[in-house]
């Protein structure tokens, strides 16, 4: 079986999508010699220095003409046609990448599926809604509506999927993350400062101004607010803003993006984890933060119940007064209880979000859409 992941950027430039395209790819081809798996992207600043990591996929790269949002790549069509895929598998929506697989379908008559993380969500539609509604009717519906299968990261995904008037079969397979390994001392009991971590990009739809005006609100003592994540669309300038105006640049850090050990260190030197957004298809920052035993905090505009169900965090309405509730309940716990909280998310991802079983999973969907293999359970009507 050949299977090509077709994705916008194959860097860190992607966000949450480098993370889940290139373990789904690699764990895919792990799983035995019978499976040819490769990878066809863009080009953007990161792409020379993120490109061994998908090593041993093969990865294609072509660069970008006109608007990069769009990912307009001359190169890639030929790439997908010359590769002869059995199946592709296209990560993210509207952009050309929907274009060239529906051709690709058009002239080899072969199946593709579609993940959209998140790019189909209630949220995500409303967003440049007028280029969005001219791309549905050009090629993105179209795209969509003829995928033999879309993957859903998530029931709460699935759902959007449907609220979207898509019909198609839904498969419900999770991202998953790599569990690393903890220091055995654990988490220093000698600072005099605790701190909450906010770690993904700095954009609008993750609550980071919600966060600042609670932060504000319950100015927990002996903690401090570490932000962490990449500029996206100037936001940083808006949330600098606002913690000058409520007077707490002396308790909010700012750290740009980073990268592998650094970026463990961060979770590994937390002990709240804090995610408020307005629209999650999965939200991998939470299960990494999960992984390194770490409670967090998020919205129901994520898919995250287990937090209550399993003991391991807060699950709240989406503003700033539910926001305020649990960030003066969780910053009140001692260390130890955070601890306990933490151990019960990190085996919670252990459990159900290791990405050896998930790329099984998703295999099994590969095979169902070639007609290789029955159907499996991670469907829903």
């Amino acid at each position: 079986m050949k299977i090509i992941h077709l994705t916008g950027s194959v860097s860190r430039a992607a966000g949450g999508l480098f993370e889940s395209v290139r373990h789904l790819s690699q764990g895919v081809a792990a799983t035995g010699f019978n499976y040819n798996v490769s990878v066809i992207g863009t080009q953007d600043d990161y792409t020379a220095l993120d490109i061994a990591c998908w090593r041993p996929i093969l990865t294609g790269t072509h660069a970008i003409y006109g608007p990069k949002r769009f990912g307009y790549a001359y190169g890639l069509i030929g790439d997908l046609f010359a590769s002869n895929p059995d199946i592709v598998h296209l990560h993210g929506v509207w952009q050309y990448g929907s274009v060239a697989v529906l051709r690709w379908a058009r002239r080899f008559r072969r199946p593709y599926i579609i993940s959209p993380h998140g790019m189909v969500e209630p949220w995500a539609m409303q967003q440049s809604r007028i280029k969005k509604r001219v791309a549905w009717w050009l090629f993105q519906r179209r795209c969509l509506e003829n995928a033999a299968c879309l993957r859903a990261t998530s029931i709460m995904e699935a759902q959007s999927i449907r609220q979207a008037g898509l019909d198609n079969a839904i498969a419900v397979v999770p991202n998953g993350v790599v569990v690393p390994s903890l220091k055995p001392e654990g988490r220093s009991q000698n600072k005099k400062e605790r701190t909450a971590l906010f770690l993904s990009r700095i954009h609008p739809k993750k609550g980071l101004i919600n966060l600042v005006k609670a932060w504000h609100a319950v100015q927990p003592v002996g903690w401090r607010l570490l932000v962490v994540g990449p500029d996206e669309c100037g936001h940083l300038a808006d949330v600098r803003k606002v913690v000058g105006a409520v007077g707490l640049e002396y308790k909010i850090t700012f750290q740009g993006e980073v990268m592998g050990e650094a970026k463990l260190h961060c979770y590994r030197d937390a002990e709240i984890f804090l995610l408020p957004s307005f629209s999650e298809n999965f939200g991998l920052v939470i299960a990494e933060a999960l992984s390194c035993g770490v409670p967090v905090i998020t919205t129901r505009a994520t898919p995250w119940e287990e937090l209550e169900t399993h003991r391991c965090g807060w699950w709240i309405d989406t503003g700033i007064e539910p926001l305020v509730v649990a960030l003066r309940e969780a910053t009140a716990l001692s260390r130890a209880e955070l601890s306990e909280m933490g151990q019960r998310g990190r085996q919670l991802i252990q459990d159900h979000y290791t990405w050896p079983a998930i790329s099984r999973q998703m295999l099994s969907v590969y095979k169902w859409t070639l007609g290789v293999g029955p159907k499996p359970a991670c469907f829903i009507d």
